[in-house]
Order: structure tokens, then sequence, then C-alpha cells
């Protein structure tokens, strides 16, 4: 466990130290977050309280106190500094705010303050001080310091500083100097935190420096929000999530997702590492992806330039407009001017009118840009004389547009192409339906990539891409919703007519009026509809944002007064989730668009996800393909009756395949074949179906039968024959590829297919017979395999193509090693077919009999602890080739036995032998005898020794050792110098494929 920091856990004599001068009853009404925690309000306090800048007291303000008394020294908790003088001392000093209070506020919030900025903006005149108008009375009006503090979004995220009367400002900088952060910048909404190096190993970090980086990047809200535990509890946040919350995947911000991070970069974080503290030494300087869903949020909107203004064009009349969009404008100077612009350069065919309401602003700056642009005939414009709030402003702007359909916008989205035209033919189509929503990032139940979330993570496209994408794939679809969401909804007027405009004398100021007048709706008969083929933009809570952080329970409370089967209605919608088809289908037109987005054709890959030979030979496949201008998908089994996307480990395709949910072969086939036309591949490649069951490995086999591409096939295993692959029987027995009578005792034994609708092995044959029948080529990686399995099912047509290998380079030693007992290593992962027993039961026999034979596997087993305990030892999984040869290496064995019990189809573990230059001693059986003739190297043994360890240790100590070494000869793997003329036997580029080969270096 990481010990926290003298400076954060605090002792018992401290909390007795502390007590006589500390409020609990104060601190528990001032801070309903900690009652609310349950936890004990003096150690919360001491603990990390005092850190947010909360008073102890009615009568002593930590701040004041700290910056009054402690401003020249280091951070240390002012309670106990004050505690700590004597009783005569206490009476003489100030613990509560006096009239030097705002010249120390001024000292403190200076660096962070933008004078020019905020006179402008506050209209201020040349007598005026800006920052002491800001500090008493600026900041009460919403009014900001610089344009990058959001004042309100730090109220939302810090309420309880609210009690304390000063301004965001000051309160950042004060607990900012507190709470460790070295920034050399003014505090920014859009900024990047201020980053604590931590050192390049992780492992080699101490346990301040790590706690130190974390809290400097930490959410402490979010974690506190999404923990109602941790909440209750009153410790640390950070503390918790460092000892227990990233083993639990609790994440410590919205932006960082444990769980996807540790499952993406599993191999590169080691063990007991916490993923968090990885990516901030390591993985961010690297591109790793801290969620699945981005790099970074959505940049800031930057206000339209004059140029860009002038390709606006005007909205229509109100007069002659269909349908009147209402824009309420409060703050928010940039986004609100993006937004009207975006409206104004988006050509519809309805012809609309933009209904502009300034409620009062407080930035002059906008009201006056306003003023202008509407003098330019380019909106209709009003103002109130007085600030109304959002419902009310709405309702004003329902009657200018009496007896008009109307569109209700925020003065923070952004809109894009024929938004309009999409959304009104929703309501076209179905005169039920009352209102319409569109996607949109930050739109609770009706968000996208992910509903309920306010998603400010960057994806790989443009806000606009996605609503093209979502107009393309999801055209015309609908989903209901109990209710629409107001910061883009479509309201039909024969609706407000009857149920009657939003309710202001219930909601005030803003923040559920919509839902309520949903509801109304609903119950009169109405629908309301989420719109799947429109996708707008919503920075989310720029001109009335402080309401839902201080009165969110108020109005929840208050919408289930009118309506108390709001709350059921929308965890009903949200468990079923109607739009999730739309939103997958978004997911997958996203990930088709990327694939291609670098120009390149595609090379559609269809495999298992089981690891072993087919991977290192696809992930090789996949890289010489991307030399000929292919970028490789692959289509990967998920047993029993589905398939998921992946791509190569080496891909130039960004985009997070982790996000798509696999597909099922039986509910989703049209969806599939769909994806497969958009992806439209040049070379479609099946490596595997294993894993399916009988009627999923019908639909795969019909689906990939029917692409224009067409079809290869490899055959890397035996599944068109056994239902297991390997022709190994469940007691481990090779069983001499049997005919199906035999097979289906096989399949009656194993319990491994229990519960899988398995073919019968007749009509395995005959499937596999007619889909390789079809196929433009089959190949096979060894004669051996061809020969086997060609009869099997009476298909004579397949080519003998050798796996391609990229080993490194190995200097062969010049002669084994002398003297000792007999090394042998044993390659790879060691499993049943592999020869689990036969290692085991040799080195076995070995101890018993004390022979001069040692063992050990260059890689791993299945089960480790009965290897060790049979004397076998493990050096582990490699991670590389290159790993593995070094380990050969260092062990220096004088030969390597393959043990393979069955025909093994090409045999990558024989090829590290070779590359390492160590005799290989293999079974006479499969290709990796086939091989080992071919070359005249190693030692093939009579496959009866594998059932008689004894025997068997006899033959391995009797070899002819030098012999075996002298034969050595340098490895030389197969190359295709040309891949797509060389391997797929292609005349030349892919359907029409301009690019021209490379070929290897």
């Amino acid at each position: 466990m990481i010990k926290l920091p003298r400076l954060f856990r605090p002792k018992r004599r401290d909390a007795a130290t502390a007590a006589p001068f500390f409020d609990a009853a104060f601190y528990l009404s001032a801070y309903p977050d900690v009652a609310a925690g349950g936890g004990d309000p003096l150690l919360h306090y001491l603990d990390h309280g005092w850190l947010e800048g909360r008073d102890p007291s009615a009568v002593f303000s930590t701040l004041y106190y700290i910056d009054r008394h402690l401003a020249d020294r280091a951070p240390a908790n002012p309670l106990l500094h004050y505690a700590g003088l004597t009783p005569a001392e206490r009476l003489r000093v100030a613990t509560q705010p006096g009239a030097d209070f705002p010249a120390l506020q001024a000292e403190v919030a200076a660096p962070f303050f933008d004078a020019p900025y905020y006179a402008r903006r506050a209209g201020l005149g040349s007598g005026e001080d800006p920052l002491a108008h800001y500090l008493t009375k600026g900041w009460r009006r919403g009014l900001d310091p610089n344009d990058a503090f959001a004042g309100d979004t730090y109220l939302q995220r810090h309420a309880h500083m609210r009690r304390l009367g000063v301004s965001p400002l000051y309160h950042f900088a004060a607990t900012r100097r507190l709470q460790g952060a070295e920034a050399a910048t003014a505090p920014a909404r859009r900024a990047k935190p201020p980053v604590v190096a931590l050192p390049a190993d992780p492992a080699e970090a101490t346990d301040a420096q790590i706690y130190e980086a974390v809290a400097a990047e930490f959410d402490r809200e979010h974690y506190l929000e999404t923990n109602a535990d941790i909440r209750r509890s009153g410790i640390d946040p950070v503390r918790h999530f460092l000892d227990f919350g990233a083993r639990e995947d609790r994440d410590p911000s919205p932006s960082f997702s444990v769980r996807y991070y540790r499952k993406q970069y599993r191999r590169e974080i080691g063990a007991g590492i916490n993923p968090f503290v990885h990516y901030l030494a390591v993985g961010r300087a690297l591109g790793f992806r801290p969620t699945p869903f981005g790099l970074g949020t959505w940049p800031a909107q930057v206000a339209p330039t004059p140029a860009e203004w002038a390709q606006a064009r005007p909205a229509a009349d109100l007069a002659a407009a269909r349908v009147v969009l209402i824009m309420p404008v409060y703050k928010g100077y940039d986004d609100t001017l993006r937004a009207i612009h975006s409206v104004l350069s988006a050509p519809q065919a309805t012809a609309f009118a933009l209904l502009v309401i300034d409620d009062c602003s407080p930035d002059p700056r906008l009201s006056a840009a306003l003023t202008d642009l509407a003098a330019q005939g380019l909106f209709a414009h009003a103002l109130n004389d007085e600030n109304l709030g959002f419902v009310r402003t709405c309702n004003r702007g329902l009657e200018v547009a009496a007896g008009k359909d109307v569109v209700l916008l925020n003065a923070d989205i952004v809109v894009y192409g024929d938004w309009l035209d999409r959304l009104l033919w929703h309501a076209d189509h179905d005169a039920r339906v009352a209102t319409v929503t569109p996607f949109s990032n930050n739109a609770t139940i009706c968000s996208y990539p992910r509903p309920n979330v306010d998603n400010q993570a960057q994806l790989e496209v443009t806000p606009g891409e996605i609503d093209a994408y979502t107009r393309l794939c999801n055209a015309r679809g609908s989903s209901p919703v109990p209710t629409g969401v107001g910061f883009c909804m479509y309201m039909r007027r024969a609706v407000i007519d009857a149920v009657g405009p939003l309710d202001a004398e219930t909601f005030g100021r803003g923040y559920g009026e919509e839902n309520d007048f949903c509801m109304r709706a609903l119950k009169a008969g109405f629908t309301n509809l989420l719109a799947h083929d429109v996708f707008v933009f919503h920075s989310g809570s720029v001109s009335f944002g402080t309401l839902l952080a201080t009165k969110g329970a108020d109005i929840f409370r208050t919408i289930l007064t009118k309506h108390p089967d709001y709350q059921r209605r929308v965890h009903t919608h949200i468990e079923v989730d109607p739009a999730r088809f739309a939103r997958r289908r978004l997911d997958l037109y996203r990930f088709a668009k990327r694939a291609q987005a670098a120009g390149r054709r595609i090379a559609l890959i269809v495999t298992h996800d089981f690891g072993g030979g087919v991977e290192t030979h696809i992930e090789t496949l996949s890289a010489r393909l991307a030399e000929a201008g292919l970028a490789a998908v692959y289509l990967r089994t998920e047993e029993p009756g589905g398939v998921k996307f992946g791509l190569p480990g080496s891909t130039g395709i960004d985009f997070p395949v982790s996000i798509l949910d696999p597909l099922s072969l039986d509910r989703d086939a049209a969806l599939l074949a769909e994806l497969i036309g958009w992806l439209d591949p040049a070379l479609v490649h099946v490596h595997s179906l294993a894993g399916l069951d009988a009627a999923s490995t019908r639909i795969a086999m019909r689906l990939i039968g029917s692409l224009k591409a067409g079809y290869d096939v490899t055959l890397h295993d035996y599944a068109p024959v056994c239902h297991r692959n390997n022709l190994v029987r469940p007691e481990g027995v090779y069983c001499g590829l049997a005919e199906p009578p035999v097979c289906r005792d096989c399949i009656r034994l194993d319990r491994d297919a229990e519960g899988i609708a398995l073919p019968d092995p007749e009509e395995r044959r005959r499937l596999w017979a007619e889909f390789l029948g079809r196929a433009r080529t089959v190949f096979a990686p060894s004669a051996d395999l061809a020969d086997r399995i060609g009869p099997a099912l009476r298909f004579d047509r397949i080519v003998l193509r050798p796996h391609e290998e990229t080993l490194p380079a190995v200097a062969l030693a010049p002669h084994r090693r002398r003297g000792g007992p007999l090394r042998v290593a044993v390659i790879g992962s060691i499993g049943a077919h592999k020869g689990f027993d036969i290692v085991h039961n040799l080195a076995l026999d070995a101890g018993l009999r004390q022979l001069p034979i040692e063992f050990t596997i260059v890689g791993h087993s299945a089960e480790p602890r009965a290897m060790e305990a049979a004397g076998v030892r493990e050096t582990g999984l490699y991670t590389s080739d290159a790993a593995a040869l070094a380990e050969i290496a260092r062990l220096e064995p004088d030969l390597a036995l393959l043990p393979s019990i069955w025909p093994e189809t090409y045999c990558y573990t024989l090829s590290l032998a070779l590359a390492a230059g160590i005799p290989a001693v293999v079974f006479d059986l499969g290709a990796q005898a086939e091989r080992l003739r071919a070359t005249g190297e190693g030692y093939r043994l009579d496959p009866a020794l594998a059932e008689d360890p004894q025997r068997l240790n006899a033959a391995l100590l009797a070899l002819p050792l030098d012999d075996l070494w002298a034969a050595r000869t340098p490895f030389r793997p197969k190359v295709y110098p040309r891949i797509l003329a060389d391997y797929y036997g292609l005349p030349g580029p892919v359907s029409g494929e301009a690019r021209r080969e490379t070929a290897p270096a």
C-alpha cells in the first residue's frame, strides 16, 4: 500500500488539538455533501476540507486566515496553526475577514486576472478598478475574469464554495497553492492540467511522487459523484483510488477509463502498475488512448471571422417562415455567435426564421454583436428589458412565433448540413409527433456515442462528419423517447396549442420545462421522437449553466410532483434503450469510414481469437498487405454464434475497435453484410471459423460467399473435419483423422462441446467441401496438411503456401556446450496437443531414475505447478520472437524437443529452434517432420515413443548430438517479394488498386 504524505493524513493528536475550535454542527450544515457522506466532519476538514477552502466554524475563515497569517509559509492547516498559539496570541489573531480581505483577495487573484478583457465585457469606465469590480460585484453577475476561465463551470464543480461569498477566481487561486499545483499560466476551462513528472519507469516512482502526480490530474468531484460510498466514507478520494479504486475499475476522471486502458495496454503496463500512473508516466507521451472514445476534449468554439459572416445567409422573415428557430441568449460570446453562424450557413429547403432573444446579457460585447448582426438582416432580434430566464424567454419566443412550429435552440449548439429538413421529416411523417430531438454529444438520453453522458471526449472525426455519417447510415430512422431535450427540440404548434407553452411558473429560470412539456404531450396522446439521422453538437451549460448544479434535486422533485410516472418512464427507457441500434450502426459506419480514411483498400481477414500460430501468420500477412496498399481489418469469431471486429497490432487505422460490440450472426446478419459493404473489401481471406456453432458457421459461409470480391481460404488446422480442430481426442490421444462414426463418439465424450450445437461430422465435411469449392484459392502451409485433409473432403484444389516469417538473424554457435546433463528446451505454449503429458512424464521419469537430463519450457505450460512438481522449469510467456531467441541462447540447450502429438500444419516453434541454431527433435508426423525432412536437419522420432517415457528418454540420451549440430544450416524463411503476385497469385493490383507493391527489404 502506498503511504499518504503527512500533509494529507491527519493523526489522532491533530484531531484532539483542533476539536475545541471546530463546530461539527456548522460544518455539516454548511456542507451538505459532507453530511451525505456520513464520515467524521472533523477528520474530513483535517484530511482535505481545508485544502478546498472550507471553514471549520462560523467564526473562522480558512482562506482569510491562510492569506492573512500564513501566506509566506509552506501550506499548513490553519486551524491547527491557530490551535497551537497561546491563549494570548489567539486573542490578537483575526480569524474572520476584515477590511483587509478585499486587498488580500486582489493580491492572490491578480496573476490570473485579465483587466482589459474584463473591463470591455463589464462596460467599465476609465476610473473603475476592474479587479475590485470583479471581486465584489462582477462574479455575482456571471462575468468571467479572463477568456479562458468559466466561473459558472467552476461554481458547478465546487458547489461548497458558494457559502464562502468569494469569487470563483479567488477560490481557485487560493486553493491552488494549498493543493500543490504548479502552473505558469492562468486557470483555463480548456487548458490541459499541470503535469507532474514521474520516472520513465513507474515502478521506480516514490509514494509521494505518485500521489502528487495523480492528485494534480485527479477529478475529485467526479470520483465522489460516481462513487457514493467514497463520499460517505469521508476519506481522501485520491488515496482511495491509489489503494483500492484502480483495482476496482473506478475512474479518476471522466477522461480516463481504467478498465479500457488496462485491457488495451496490458502488455505495456506490466504487473502491479496502476494504469493511470502508467499513463501519466509513459502512455501519454507515447500517444496511448486514455479512453476508447477519443483523445482530449472537443476544442472550444471560436466566434466567426468577418469573412465567415459574409458567407452567412439571412434567415426568412417571420411571416414567410414555415418554422421559427428560437434561441435565447444570455452569455457565451464565442459559443453564441458560432451557433448563430452555423444555423445561417447551413442551407435548408425549409423556409425558417431565426429569432434571437437577448435575455439582458451581462456581456456588452455580445449584446452589441447581436444588435449589429440583426441590423444586417440576418435574423429577427428581441431584447428583454430584464433577465427573464430561459423558460420565460422561450415562451416569449413562442408568442412571437404564434401559429408556427418552432425549434428551441440553445446558444451553445452547432448544426450541420440539412439538419432542419431532416428533423422536420420526422414531424411531417406522423401528425402525432409532438417533439423531435436529434442526437448530440451532450443530450442525456439522446447522447452519442454514450447515452446519458456528456461526451466531451474528442472522437477521431469532427462533429460535422458524425452528422454526415448518421444522415447516411441512419436515414429517416427514429425511436420514441419519454422526453425531448431542449438544447435542440422541435415543437409542433398544434401540440403547444393543445397542452400549453412551457411552465414558467413551476420551472422558473430553467431545467425541467421541456421534460414537463413532453410529459404533458404524451398524456395528450402525442409522441416524442429521437431522430437518428441528425447530430447537433452541444457545448453544454454556457448560458444558463449554474442552476442545475445547485437546484438539480429540487427540479427533479418538481417534475415528480407534476408527473409521478416520469422517473419510471425514463428508467424503463434507459433500460430498454431503443436507440442503441442506431448508435451501433453509427459506430460501425464510423469504423468503416475510418478504415478507408488512409486512401487504402481493405483486406478483410476472417479469423478466430485464440492466438497461436494463426495470429502470428495474420499479423505478418497484414504488414505485407499494408506494403501493397491494403489495410487489414479482422473479423474474428466470437463463440459460439457471433463475430467482432479487430485490427492488426501495427495498423494504420486510428479507431478504438474495443467500442464495437460483437455482432450475432443470427440476429445481425443483415447489419454485418451492410457493414462489409461499407468497408467494400478488395480482398477477403478466411483463416478460421473456429468457435462458431453449426448454424453460425453456415451463416458466415453464406455471407462470405456472397461478397463481390470473392474469397481465399487458408487451412491452418483441421476444423473442416474435426470439431476440436487438431485431431486430438478429449483424452489427449491423436485420432489419426478418423472416419465420421468415430468422430460422433468423440463429440459425445467431449465435455467442452456440451451445450454447443455442432454439425454432424459428415455434414461438417460436406459443408466445408462446398465452401472451399467456391473459394478463389485454397492455401495450405504444408504438403502434409493438404495430403491429409484433401482426401477426407474429396477436395484436390489446394495450393501450397508456406508461411512467410521475419525472424531476426542469429549467428550459429560453432559447436554445442560440453559437459553436464542433457539440456532439453521445449518451446512454446505447451497444452495437451502440444505434448504436455509427454514432457511431464519425461521429467518425472528422469527424476525418479536420476537420469542426466533437464527439461526447460521456453514459454509456459497449461499447468505450471504440475510441471514444477515434476522438475520442469518454465521461463514464462515470451512477448516476441526476439525474446524467445534470447532466452534460448541464454539457456544453451543441447536440443529443442517439439513434442506435438498431432500433425502440425506449419509449426512456428520449429522455426524458432532452427533460427536459434538448435537441433530440433520431433515425432515423425505432420508439417514438423516434413520441414525437417526437406532441410535434412534435426531428428524425427517414432510417434509410438510418445506412449513410453522411459524409451523416449533413452532415445533422447542416445541422439547423435555432434552429427545433429554439424548438420545445421542457417535458417532461411520463405519470402514472397510481391505478396499479391507471389502469394495470392494475383496478376496485379487488387480491384483497380493504383499503388505498386514494394518488395520487403
